[in-house]
């Protein structure tokens, strides 16, 4: 420190003047500049953490929307500071402090330490908590939390998401039940009926996968000799986390195929076997302790020639002529048509008359 005093006083006064601005900047830059945020855990949940004193809470006044009895005269909304939590209560709800008073303002707070989950669930997010504590909503209000799918647990898909509150008295985190809750994975929303106040957050249940087998099925139960018989059965994972199950086909009690299959939790898969067989007879099947039997048909059989005992005997060949087609019928000679004599006499008779007269009638003029 006495060496950092001895080098000022040998400075002019121009140069401890930049010094002092220069120190005034940086401090002013120190001052405004925001702490920069660091991914965190807290009691098993999935987020960001910012700097500093923590999060601001959301506060609504409500004293002047309510009766004196607690009743809400008009609906009233309020939105956490990030907007990951919704309050929706409508217009008609009776809500009152757990001494029973009417509440005057409500409160959303982000909680960065919350009470700890059992292992086998996880946060997604942060929870908050919802104030006045222990307050009572008559009918139950709304609330919608908007989740980010990148933070559920690895091999946790939405089907196992759930709301849980904290339970004061128990001091245990309770699931609400499946019919107070909708989830929205295309909108990454889930939405809820709650009539109390206490911390509240999306939580992923972590059940690891745990398969069943179940609806095994032969098509067709009858085939012939190289043809195909397909065997399938349903593999269910009842469990949150997704996994990967060995599915072995035996046939007659020896193991001819192994399947891994990846089934998502609470999902369920159809797993199918296609087998030839070249020999005929009855088929046991088994898996994983379903059983069932296809029957593969002999060939058909041939007509069965049997030989005769007895000698053959051969006929004499008996040659027989062709057959001649009968000569057609000769064609009798054209008769030749009788002459007309009657009217070739009478013809003539007529000439020798005409002629007569002719030959008188010039000759007797001219002897006139």
């Amino acid at each position: 420190m006495g060496y950092i005093l001895d080098r000022l006083r040998h400075l002019s006064a121009k140069n401890i003047t930049l010094l002092v601005i220069a120190l005034t900047v940086v401090g002013l830059l120190l001052a405004i500049s925001p702490a920069p945020e660091q991914y965190v855990v807290y009691g098993q949940g999935y987020g960001y953490g910012g700097g500093g004193g923590g999060p601001s809470p959301s506060k609504g006044g409500v004293r002047d929307i309510t009766t004196s009895e607690g009743v809400f005269t008009e609906s009233f909304t309020l939105e956490s500071e990030h907007g990951d939590l919704v309050i929706s209560i409508p217009e008609g709800t009776t809500a009152k402090t757990e001494a029973g008073q009417p509440i005057s303002s409500i409160s959303i707070t982000q909680e960065v330490s919350p009470p700890a989950l059992p292992e086998d669930k996880a946060f997604v997010g942060f929870p908050f908590d919802l104030e006045p504590d222990g307050a009572t909503f008559d009918p139950p209000i709304t609330i919608i939390f908007t989740y980010d799918p990148n933070k559920l647990p690895t091999g946790v898909g939405t089907k196992s998401l759930n709301i849980g509150y904290y339970d004061q008295d128990t001091k245990k985190w309770v699931l609400l039940d499946a019919e107070d809750i909708t989830i929205d994975p295309q909108n990454n929303i889930i939405t809820a009926q709650i009539s109390h106040f206490t911390y509240y957050g999306v939580i992923a249940n972590m059940a690891p996968a745990e398969f069943t087998v179940s609806d095994l099925a032969i098509s067709p139960t009858e085939v012939g000799i190289a043809e195909e018989a397909t065997i399938s059965v349903v593999i269910a994972n009842a469990g949150d986390v997704s996994g990967t199950a060995q599915v072995t086909l035996k046939i007659n009690g020896v193991a001819v195929s192994t399947q891994s299959v990846k089934v998502a939790g609470l999902e369920s898969r159809t797993v199918s076997f296609t087998t030839v067989q070249g020999k005929s007879g009855g088929y046991q099947v088994d898996i994983d302790g379903l059983s069932g039997t296809f029957t593969v048909k002999p060939p058909p059989v041939g007509p069965v020639v049997i030989p005769s005992t007895v000698p053959s005997i051969t006929a004499p060949v008996v040659e027989y002529p062709a057959p001649t087609a009968p000569a057609p019928p000769a064609v009798p000679a054209p008769v030749p048509a009788p002459l007309p004599w009657p009217a070739i006499i009478i013809s003539v008779v007529v000439a020798v008359i005409i002629a007569t007269i002719i030959v008188w009638y010039y000759g007797f003029r001219s002897e006139y």
